[in-house]
Order: structure tokens, then C-alpha cells, then sequence
């Protein structure tokens, strides 16, 4: 065979532009070669007397040769990455193999002959992926062929599917956690390889941050703002008091803060902490939160992975203005009975899963307890020392295959809280979620699902002193039917369904307990309200280096009776007495009813495979309000629908990004821009009184909100040494500028809202040392959040009275911390009975005293002084054993 080497001169692209117009084939080939690293391989009498014609602007390579070769009677066979053999149809495949990296050939899969190759320019290879030892179907796997820069993420069933021109090719399939495969494929028909993927050897313990694609995701997937985080990755990071949490590895990606530690929730570009869509598969939570924001709701042994938008949020989501965190949960393996625990200082925990009486149905149970009184009793603290804490959650999987196109899932989770610094007065929540789901596969193309969901929250407050008895309550459940569907027409992909979703709201009641109790009843009516939705998105391939993503969302909320509103003299500001008259509403009539778009944008512009520019444009409303005294999500907060007065908040944000990778892959780095601007954002008067409250709207003032900023992330994603580091610098503003002298903030100026925190740096570093032994650390910065302080004081009937400068004009000390963990695995036989791991970790290393408040106390004749309140200002150190059986 000859090659052309000899005269090519490499170039760093694998895009080609040229025009040809009855060339000379060889001619052609060698134009290419000039301009790109691709090497071809031919007898020179295959391509005598063969011209071919053809205009090309930065088209990839493959599907240029696949063009010339159309009108031929020849094909190329791809070797590698840029080793190309030129042969007749009707010629014998060449005697070249792919070899592994041990050097033994790849066995060679046919489908079809080389011979019998129609016309068609592309076939399709599909197939499903699974765990070799659990026979489950792997979701977000990669299969890729790196040759032609193509590649598909398994789906939900772990299905992919790859449209490939006809040819050789070696496919590559890849999944977290287990042994990577190759097959060398000659695919001249359309075929299925159904392929199961084995243990690695070698548990991984690299940070992978990944979105919707393979491995080239940063560069070439069209969403802006996403993330997509393995569990495996999450059980590396040092974690608190041994517990694993999801929420805090959200906390290290850019563009994510929160407002100190014991807080619940956390802060998205600026957002508030109710702005966040946090979803347990599809089950809507409510309170993310135990212990007040010390541990998340999810449990690290049923999560299988996570999806977090700060930007770009697909059309199929809305409710929420700044993010979506879903978190998937593990559905329950076949074969045989099998577990998974773990046992630490604070909390225990065992998931079983196995079949249920066939092997078409599966199960999964986990459950999770903490016992953190022992801790507390040791605290020098008295009141802490006196108090006690405690928790459980449980999750329940049932899955039930009919055939392979349908399938029927039932997910139940359920968690209790409980804490109180005295035994008379206790402090409890809980979640409750149920949801079940039935998919089905109409065609190759056409997959869809119908989904039943329910989610309740509940808080209470219990007191059992003499004579005050009482428990004070408040909630919201909500009762959703979903439809969703995905269609698969090459270069689009639809994703297009319908929802309905029906409220209720308990904004509070305050009852006795005993009789006898001093405790006067009061009840604030409950609130009701519907929600539907209906969305249509396609994310359009155009050429190469240009995607597109275009939706819209269309929602239409309506608060309904029966219920009470309040009429108030509007020559006065708002305020109970001013109120006027009472509109009196009967049971499913309409209140107060709005509606919108939410068109959603993302194009993609590659300027190489290894470099691209993003852009993005989302709306989202939200018509569900968190009222809450204080700076992140708080037990005694409750949840109040858009109403007459109460508009939804409406966020308009627009972001732009250059992504670029380097070594292949292995590391990323992107830097993204946003402008977000948001309409009746609420804030609060000054003293408002929110508990309890049956005109609470007067205390509430509607503003203009608007955030900026600036993330930047550099990670590496494979080697011993892996990790990220990220800086986001970002502003949230709000302006409260009302017709009143009392509804203005601040004069009406734009002022920072209480989760403000300019600079954010998270440092995430994982080594490997041997196959046994692996450290992790973690480092976080970030500017203190604003807060209002005294400017001085006056003397008012024998009284001191502070006087207040204006709102959040002061910032408490910057938050900083360091963590760092061991982890210990035990042998890598394989095919072992019982695996384990040992989990040595330390939070807050220097014991670093940050603030999460400040208060002042009064020093005669002079300015109060400040103190701060931190939480956490000593190590922590703590060590868990989790297992597998």
C-alpha cells in the first residue's frame, strides 16, 4: 500500500475547508492531508482514473472522505484516531486489526458485508449496556467512536444509540466504577450489540464532572451551566462527621454558595434558597435539609448520580428561577440478595436489594438513622448540652419489567426530624414522597413515560411545659401528573410533555394540646391552588460545529378558594389597619389567576473539537413563595402561593461561555458570564411580623432584582492526581422602591440581598497513592455575607434603643475552611462476598471559627459592639466503615 505522508504537513485541525471540482481522488486525498493529521492507505490502481467533486467549510474529516467516496465504488476503514485504508467495495477487508493494550487483537464484529452496501451513507448501531455482576442497566454510560469525535450517554434503560457511516470503526464503551471495553466493529448493515460491562479491579476514585455527552461534554454539548456528578466522585470528598452528602458536593461547583454552616440550602447565582428545584428522582423536596442543613435528605447508598442546571434548564423544568437539582435514584438489582452500609460516629445506615419473587421485579430499601445526643451532651455549651437531636429517613424501590419497551416504578421516600434544647419544647419536620412511574418504548425512535407524583412537608413545634401545651404547625403538599417524551429524528432530538399539578398550603395553626392549656387556638386559613404546564424543546445538530436548543414552556397557575382576601385603602401603605373590606371566595373558585412563556435558548459554536463558545437565554416563573425571617431555609418557614397580591417572580437570564479542553480530554477548563434580572422578588418591612400573621402580604415588599457574575473552572478528570478548582464572582442585588415611604428600602436604591457573597473559590483535590490507599481534601473561600449593623444609640424611657443604618450595608468575616479524608479500601479480590472501606475524615482542619451571624450587645454610652455566632469552631475529626455484601 502507498501512503501520502510524505507529503503532508500536520495541522492541529480535524476539520477540513476546500472546494474540488473533478479532482483526481489521490489529488483530493493529498489536499486533505495537507491540512489536517489524517494518513490514507491505498493500492494507487484503486483510485485510477477516479475524480470527485465537493464543497466543504470546517466539515469534519470523516464525513468529508465519506462524501468523496459516495460516487465510488470504494470505502475507508478508520484504524485510529488518523490512520485511514482507501479499498474497493468488493475487495476483501485488509488484513489490519485493533489490538488492545496488551497487544492481543480485538475480535472483529460484522454486520452486514462490504459488498451488499446500499446507497445509504450512515447505519445505525445500537444497543444496551448493563452491569456484568448485577445484570442493571447502566444510565449515562459513554459509547464512543474517537475516530469520527461521535458518541452517545446511555439512557435511562441503557439504551444508546449511534448513527456511523458505513465502514470500520472501533467503539469504546465506558462507565464510572467499572472496566472499560473496545470492539472492533465493520458495520455495513444496521446492527444491535447488547454489551454487559465487568468490575473494575481498581476502584476509581477520579472526579469526573460530566454533562449530557461522553468525555468531550465540556466542549461539544450545547447546554451551558451543567453539571453532572457520579456518586462514586461525591463518597471521595471529605465529608461531615463521615456522612456522605450530596447537597455540600453541589457547594463546590461554580456559581453555587450557601450562607454559612447549620444552614439549610444553598444559593444559585445570586438566588434565593427557595429559587432551587430540588427533585428525588421526580418527587419535588420541599426542606432538603436534617439537623437544620448539617446533612442532606439523600441517602448516598439509593443516590446514583446528580444533575444540577445553574443555567440553560431544559424546557421539561419549571416552578423555580435560579436552578434544578435532580437527583437520581439506584433502582434495585436482579440476581441475588445483596446490601450495602455504613456505621460512623452520628449516623448508620443499610440499603438491601435484590429480585422480587421473579427476576422481572426488583426491589431496593435503605434506611438511615443518627444518634448525635452524645455529641451534644459533651458540648460545654449549656444549652446544647441539655438538648437532643435526632433523625431517620427511609427510600422504597419497586421496579417491574413487562417486556423490554415497558417497564413500572414505585418510589416512596419519608424522613423525621427531631430536636430540642429542652425536653418540654421540640422542633420537628418531615418529607414525604411517593411517585410512580410507567414507561414505555413505542419505537426505535419514540420513547415516553406517564408519571403519578406526590410530595408533602410538614413542620411542628411541641410544647409540653405546664399549663402552655400547644403545637404549632405549618406545611404544603403538592399532587402532580406528569407525561413526557423524547423523539429521536437524527439530527433533532424532541423533547416535548405536559403536566398538572394541584397545591395546598397550611400557612399555620397554633393549637392546645391539653385541657387546661393557657394556649388561645388561632388557625390561618389554608390555601389552595392548580399548575399546569405544557413544553416543547429540539436540540438541532445543523452542521459540525453548529447546535442549536430551542423550547418554550407554557404555565398557567391559578390560586383558588374557597379563601379570604383582604381589601386595603389605597391611599395608605399596606398594613392590617388599613384594611378596608374582605372578598369572600367559595370552594374551586378563582382568586387570582397568571399565565406566561418561558422560552428557553442554547447555541453551540465549535471552533475546533477541542474549543467552542456557547451562548444561553432561559425565563422561568415561579409562583410559589418561601416566607422566612431569615437568610437560608429555616424550619419555621412556610411555603405561600402567588395570590392577588403576591405576584409570581419572573427571572429573564442570559449567559455566554468559552469552553476548551486540553491532553485529550483529561482536562477542562470553561469560563461563563450571566446577567439575570428578576421582577417581584420579595423582601421584608422593617420589623415585619411574619408568624402567625392572617395579612401577611402587608409585610411583604415586591422588588426588582438583578444578579451578575463571572465562573471560572479548571478540572482534571483522569490520572492518580485528580480534581477541580473553580471561582465564581458573582453580585445579587435587589431594589425595593414602592409609592409609600414605608415601602421603600434603602430610599429606594438597588441594595445586596442577604445571600450576597461576591467571591466564592472551591479547591477540590483527590490522590491516589496506591490501589488500597487514597487522600482527598477540600478548600472553600468565600466573602461574608451582608448584614446591617447599629451606626448608634438614643435613650428612650430609661430604655437604650439602637439606631440602624441602612440594610445590609456591613458584611460579617469572610467564610473559610479546609477538609481533608483518608480512605482505606480493603483487597480487590474479585468476586468477593463482602467489600469494605474505611473513611477517615477531619472538617474545619484549622478550626476556623466562621461567623454565621452576628449580634451586638449593648456597652454603656457607647455604640454596641458586635459578636459573632459560629457554629462550627473546633475539627472535627470522625471515622465511618462502609460495606458491601
Amino acid at each position: 500500500m502507498v501512503s501520502l505522508a510524505g507529503f503532508s504537513q500536520v495541522s492541529d485541525s480535524s476539520f477540513f475547508s476546500g472546494k474540488f471540482d473533478k479532482t483526481p481522488l489521490q489529488q483530493a486525498l493529498q489536499e486533505i492531508q495537507t491540512k489536517t493529521p489524517v494518513r490514507f492507505y491505498f493500492e494507487p490502481d484503486w483510485l485510477k482514473d477516479i475524480t470527485v467533486s465537493g464543497e466543504f467549510a470546517q466539515e469534519n474529516v470523516a464525513q468529508v472522505v465519506a462524501v468523496l467516496l459516495s460516487e465510488t465504488e470504494l470505502e475507508a476503514a478508520w484504524y485510529h484516531t488518523y490512520a485511514v485504508v482507501i479499498f474497493p467495495s468488493r475487495a476483501s477487508h485488509p488484513a489490519v486489526v485493533y489490538k488492545d493494550k496488551q497487544g492481543k487483537a480485538l475480535p472483529r464484529l460484522l454486520f452486514g458485508l462490504p459488498k451488499n452496501v446500499s446507497d445509504t451513507k450512515k447505519v445505525e448501531l445500537r444497543g444496551r449496556l448493563t452491569n456484568a455482576k448485577t445484570n442493571e442497566p447502566l444510565v449515562g454510560a459513554t459509547v464512543s467512536v474517537p475516530a469520527l469525535a461521535v458518541g452517545d450517554q446511555t439512557d435511562a434503560n441503557g439504551n444508546y444509540r449511534l448513527l456511523l457511516p458505513t465502514g470500520e470503526h472501533l467503539v469504546t464503551f465506558k462507565y464510572v466504577g467499572l472496566l472499560p471495553e473496545e470492539r472492533q466493529i465493520g458495520l455495513y448493515a444496521a446492527g444491535t450489540l447488547n454489551l454487559p460491562l465487568h468490575q473494575s479491579v481498581v476502584v476509581l476514585n477520579e472526579v469526573e464532572i460530566r454533562g449530557d455527552r461522553p468525555g468531550d461534554s465540556n466542549v461539544n454539548s450545547v447546554q451551558v451551566g451543567a453539571n453532572k456528578l457520579n456518586i462514586g466522585v461525591i463518597r471521595k470528598m471529605p465529608a461531615f462527621l463521615g456522612e456522605v452528602d450530596v447537597v455540600k458536593s453541589v457547594l463546590l461547583l461554580p456559581g453555587v454558595s450557601s450562607v454559612g454552616e447549620g444552614s439549610s440550602g444553598f444559593n444559585v447565582r445570586g438566588g434565593g434558597a427557595d429559587q432551587n428545584l430540588v427533585l428525588m428522582g421526580q418527587i419535588p423536596i420541599y426542606n432538603p435539609s436534617h439537623l437544620f442543613g448539617f446533612f442532606s435528605v439523600f441517602n448516598p447508598d439509593v443516590v446514583k448520580d446528580l444533575t444540577f442546571y445553574r443555567g440553560g434548564i431544559p424546557a421539561r423544568y419549571g416552578g423555580r428561577l435560579s436552578s434544578v437539582l435532580e437527583v437520581q435514584q439506584r433502582e434495585g438489582k436482579g440476581g441475588k440478595l445483596t446490601g450495602t452500609g455504613g456505621i460512623g460516629p452520628i449516623t448508620s445506615r443499610l440499603a438491601l436489594e435484590g429480585p422480587l419473587l421473579s427476576e422481572k421485579t426488583t426491589f431496593l430499601v435503605a434506611g438511615r438513622a443518627a444518634y448525635p445526643n452524645w455529641l451534644l451532651h459533651a458540648l460545654k455549651d449549656k444549652r446544647l448540652k441539655e438538648g437532643h437531636a435526632t433523625f431517620y429517613d427511609g427510600n422504597a424501590s419497586v421496579k417491574h419489567t413487562f417486556s423490554p419497551k415497558d417497564n413500572l416504578t414505585l418510589n416512596g421516600y419519608f424522613s423525621h426530624d427531631a430536636f430540642g434544647f429542652t425536653q418540654d419544647s421540640i422542633y420537628s419536620w418531615e418529607n414525604t414522597g411517593v411517585a410512580l412511574k410507567h414507561t414505555h418504548t413505542f419505537s426505535d425512535n419514540l420513547q415516553g413515560s406517564l408519571s403519578g407524583v406526590f410530595s408533602k412537608y410538614r413542620f411542628a413545634i411541641t410544647d409540653k411545659s405546664l399549663g402552655n401545651a400547644s403545637e404549632f404547625s405549618n406545611g404544603i403538599w403538592s399532587g402532580s401528573l406528569k407525561a413526557a417524551f423524547v423523539y429521536d429524528a437524527k439530527r433533532h432530538q424532541f423533547n416535548f410533555g405536559a403536566e398538572a399539578t394541584r397545591f395546598g398550603f397550611k400557612p399555620g395553626q397554633f393549637k392546645p394540646t391539653e385541657a387546661g392549656s393557657a394556649i388561645n387556638e388561632l388557625i390561618l386559613p389554608n390555601d389552595q391552588a392548580i399548575e399546569a404546564a405544557a413544553y416543547l424543546s429540539d436540540e438541532f445538530t445543523i452542521t459540525q460545529q453548529w447546535t442549536v436548543m430551542l423550547g418554550m414552556r407554557y404555565s398557567l397557575y391559578q390560586n383558588r378558594g374557597a379563601g379570604e382576601v383582604y381589601v386595603y385603602d389605597p391611599t395608605q401603605h399596606r398594613q392590617q389597619r388599613t384594611i378596608t373590606d374582605t372578598l369572600r371566595y367559595g370552594a374551586g373558585s378563582a382568586i387570582a389567576t397568571y399565565h406566561g412563556l418561558e422560552p428557553r435558548a442554547s447555541l453551540k459554536y465549535s471552533f475546533t473539537e477541542a474549543n467552542s463558545v456557547k451562548a444561553g437565554y432561559q425565563r422561568m416563573r415561579q409562583y410559589t413563595h418561601l416566607i422566612s425571617g431569615a437568610m437560608a431555609v429555616a424550619p419555621l418557614d412556610f411555603w405561600q402561593s402567588s395570590n392577588t397580591y403576591l405576584k409570581p417572580q419572573l427571572a429573564d437570564q442570559w449567559s455566554i461561555g468559552y469552553f476548551h479542553n486540553f491532553g485529550g480530554n483529561k482536562i477542562e477548563f470553561s469560563v461563563e458570564t450571566y446577567y439575570k434580572k428578576i421582577q417581584n422578588q420579595l423582601d421584608y418591612k422593617e420589623g415585619a411580623e411574619l408568624w402567625l400573621n392572617p395579612a401577611v402580604e402587608a409585610e411583604l415588599l415586591p422588588g426588582k432584582g438583578r444578579g451578575y457574575g463571572l465562573e471560572m473552572q479548571l478540572s482534571k478528570r483522569e490520572g492518580n492526581l485528580t480534581g477541580w478548582i473553580s471561582y465564581t464572582y458573582s453580585r445579587s442585588e435587589i431594589q425595593v422602591n414602592g409609592f409609600f415611604k414605608q415601602e421603600k428600602i434603602n430610599n429606594g436604591a438597588f441594595y445586596p440581598t442577604n445571600y450576597d457573597k461576591p467571591h466564592n473559590l472551591a479547591l477540590v483535590a483527590n490522590y491516589q497513592l496506591t490501589r488500597r490507599l487514597g487522600f482527598a481534601s477540600n478548600f472553600t473561600f468565600s466573602s461574608g455575607r451582608p448584614t446591617t449593623m447599629p451606626i448608634g444609640l438614643y435613650e428612650m424611657e430609661g430604655n437604650t434603643v439602637p439606631v440602624y443604618g441602612d440594610r445590609n450595608q456591613a458584611r460579617i468575616p469572610a467564610y473559610h475552611r479546609l477538609d481533608l479524608s483518608m480512605t482505606i479500601e480493603t483487597n480487590h479480590k474479585k468476586d468477593k462476598k463482602w467489600e469494605g472501606r474505611w473513611n477517615i475524615s477531619i472538617y474545619n482542619v484549622y478550626a476556623r471559627r466562621n461567623a454565621y451571624s452576628v449580634f451586638f450587645r449593648d456597652d454603656a454610652y457607647a455604640v454596641p459592639q458586635a459578636y459573632r455566632l459560629s457554629v462550627v469552631g473546633v475539627p472535627l475529626p470522625s471515622i465511618t466503615y462502609d460495606f458491601k455484601f
